[in-house]
C-alpha cells in the first residue's frame, strides 16, 4: 500500500493486539480509506504483496459497501473500502505500528471498538470488553459512542450493549 501511496491500515484482531489481549485469528483485515470506486488501485496494491483478488466480483462487492475477500495463500484477507462516515475519521486516527519488523498503519483502539460494536458478533463483543478492560483509562468512550450513535442511531441496540459494557466496567 506504501508503495502507491494508498491510505490504509490493518484493522480486526492483528491490530487488536496493540491495544488490548491479542486473540488468535485466521485473517487479515486490512481498510483501505477510498472509496469503493478506485477497488482497482487497491487491488493492485494488495497483488503487488502477493494477494489474488476476484476484481469482477470485488467490484461489485466494494461499491455496494461490503468487504472483499481475497487470498494470501491460505490466509483470507479482507478489503473494505470507504462505506461508512467513521472510515474518514478512522482514516485521520491511525498509529504506526511495527509489523513483520516493518512500519504499519494500525487501526486506533477506538476505530476497533466502534467496528467491532457495529459488527456486533460473540466474538467482537468479547474483544470489546477486554478492549474496555484493559485500556479503560486511555480509551475515548465519548469518540466510540459517538460514531456508534451516528452509525446506528441512539436507539440500536448496539448503543444500547455499549452503554452496559462501559457501566459493567465502570
Amino acid at each position: 500500500m506504501e508503495a502507491l501511496g494508498l491510505p490504509y491500515a490493518i484493522g480486526g484482531a492483528l491490530a487488536l493486539g496493540y491495544w488490548g489481549q491479542a486473540r488468535g485469528t485466521h485473517d487479515v483485515d486490512v481498510n483501505v480509506f477510498l472509496p469503493g470506486q478506485q477497488f482497482d488501485a487497491a487491488c493492485d496494491a494488495l497483488e503487488r504483496a502477493g494477494v489474488v483478488v476476484d476484481r469482477s466480483a470485488g467490484r461489485t462487492r466494494a461499491a455496494d459497501g461490503e468487504y472483499v475477500r481475497g487470498m494470501a495463500g491460505d490466509v483470507p484477507v479482507d478489503l473494505f473500502m470507504n462505506s461508512i462516515p467513521l472510515h474518514e475519521s478512522a482514516a485521520l486516527r491511525t498509529r504506526i505500528r511495527p509489523l513483520l519488523n516493518r512500519p504499519a498503519c494500525i487501526l486506533s483502539a477506538e476505530d476497533i471498538a466502534v467496528l467491532k460494536m457495529l459488527f456486533h458478533r460473540g466474538k467482537d463483543l468479547t474483544d470489546v470488553e477486554r478492549l474496555l478492560a484493559l485500556r479503560r483509562a486511555d480509551l475515548d468512550r465519548d469518540y466510540v459512542r459517538r460514531w456508534l450513535v451516528d452509525t446506528a442511531g441512539e436507539d440500536n441496540y448496539r448503543v444500547a450493549d455499549w452503554d452496559q459494557m462501559v457501566r459493567d466496567l465502570g
